[in-house]
C-alpha cells in the first residue's frame, strides 16, 4: 500500500458510496478512481467495494480497510502540519467545518473576528453535521469541528482534544395563535395529542434530536403525534408559524427575531445540547488557537456562558 492516492480514493468511495461523488470531491476522472481502488484489491486479492449494489457497499474487507484508512491519512495530515510549524512555514489556510444551526448563528461572528486580526489566514468554513465532520477531521480535510452533545463525549477517545464552548437549550415552540401562546409557563404534557414538527427516523444528523424529543414526551406520559418529519430541524419553524404544529426546538435553530412564534423554556428540567470546537490531538496549526478563541466569544454572545 505505498501509494497514498488509492488509499484516498478507497476512503472517499468508501464514504460517498459512489464512485462519481468520489471522482468529484477528489476532482479527479471517474476511471481514475476506479483504477486506484481497483489497484488496492489487486495487490491484495481482495473485493473492498460491491460494485453490483445502487449505492455501492463495501464489503467485510473493504470496511476494516476504511477504518484504518480514515486513520492512516489523518496521521499524513497531522505530519504534514506539524513538519510545516517546525519549519516555521504557515500554510494560510484553516478549515473548519460546523454544524448547520451553529453557521446560521454564532460561526459567521467568530468568523469575522477573526479574519479582521488575522488577514493573512484562508478560512474555509464548510457546513457538515457532526458526524461527518469528525470523520473529515479524523481524516485530516478539517482542522477544526464544531459539534454537538453526544458525538462529542466519544471526542476523547478517538485522538480528539474538545473545547466546550456553550450549552444550547431546548425551548417549546407554538403558533401565535394557539390556545396555550398567552400563558407565561407551558408544560410539555399540555401538548399531548397535538401534532408535533420534528426530525424524520434514521436521519444520521438528528437522530438524538429525535430520540430527546421522544424521551422528554414520555417522561410526561404521551408519545408524540410527530405529522411533519423534517431533514432540516430549523425548517420546523415555519411549520409551527403556519399554525401546522408545535415543536421542541434548540435555542440557535429558532432565530432571532421571532414575530412569527411564541417561544417558552421547557418547565422543571434544564435539557440543553453541549456544543464544542474539536481538534486533533497534537496537530500544530498556529490559527486553531485564535479561532477556538473567536468561536468561544461568539457562543457566549449567542447563548451565555458554557456551563
Amino acid at each position: 500500500m505505498h501509494d497514498l492516492r488509492r488509499l484516498r480514493a478507497f476512503r472517499a468511495v468508501a464514504e460517498r458510496r459512489s464512485f462519481s461523488a468520489a471522482a468529484l470531491d477528489l476532482g479527479y476522472a471517474q476511471s481514475v478512481v476506479s483504477h486506484h481502488v481497483g489497484a488496492l484489491e489487486r495487490e491484495f486479492d481482495v473485493t473492498l467495494v460491491d460494485r453490483s449494489s445502487r449505492p455501492v457497499a463495501l464489503t467485510d474487507a473493504g470496511e476494516r480497510l476504511l477504518a484504518h484508512a480514515v486513520e492512516v491519512l489523518g496521521h499524513v495530515a497531522a505530519a504534514e502540519e506539524e513538519l510545516r510549524a517546525i519549519a516555521g512555514v504557515q500554510t494560510g489556510l484553516l478549515r473548519v467545518g460546523a454544524f448547520s444551526s451553529a453557521c446560521t448563528s454564532f460561526v459567521p461572528a467568530a468568523l469575522g473576528r477573526f479574519e479582521a486580526q488575522h488577514p493573512g489566514v484562508d478560512v474555509r468554513l464548510e457546513a457538515l453535521e457532526t458526524e461527518p465532520a469528525l470523520q473529515r477531521l479524523r481524516a485530516g480535510e478539517l482542522d477544526l469541528a464544531v459539534v454537538w452533545h453526544v458525538y462529542a463525549e466519544r471526542a476523547g477517545d478517538a485522538g480528539l482534544e474538545r473545547l466546550h464552548l456553550a450549552d444550547d437549550p431546548y425551548r417549546i415552540v407554538l403558533p401565535p395563535g394557539h390556545r396555550l401562546a398567552k400563558r407565561r409557563t407551558v408544560a410539555l404534557g399540555d401538548f399531548a395529542g397535538e401534532r408535533f414538527s420534528g426530525p424524520r427516523a434514521g436521519d444520521a444528523g438528528s437522530d438524538a434530536y429525535r430520540r430527546f424529543l421522544v424521551a422528554a414526551c414520555a417522561a410526561e406520559g404521551f408519545e408524540p403525534d410527530i405529522a411533519y418529519e423534517l431533514t432540516d430541524v430549523a425548517v420546523a419553524r415555519a411549520f409551527v408559524g403556519a399554525g401546522l404544529a408545535v415543536a421542541v426546538l434548540p435555542e440557535l435553530t429558532i432565530g432571532q427575531p421571532r414575530p412569527d412564534v411564541v417561544v417558552r423554556p421547557l418547565p422543571r428540567q434544564d435539557p440543553y445540547r453541549s456544543i464544542y470546537a474539536v481538534r486533533r490531538a497534537g496537530r500544530r496549526i498556529p490559527a486553531v488557537a485564535p479561532m477556538l478563541r473567536c468561536l468561544a466569544d461568539a457562543a457566549d454572545d449567542r447563548l451565555g456562558p458554557a456551563r
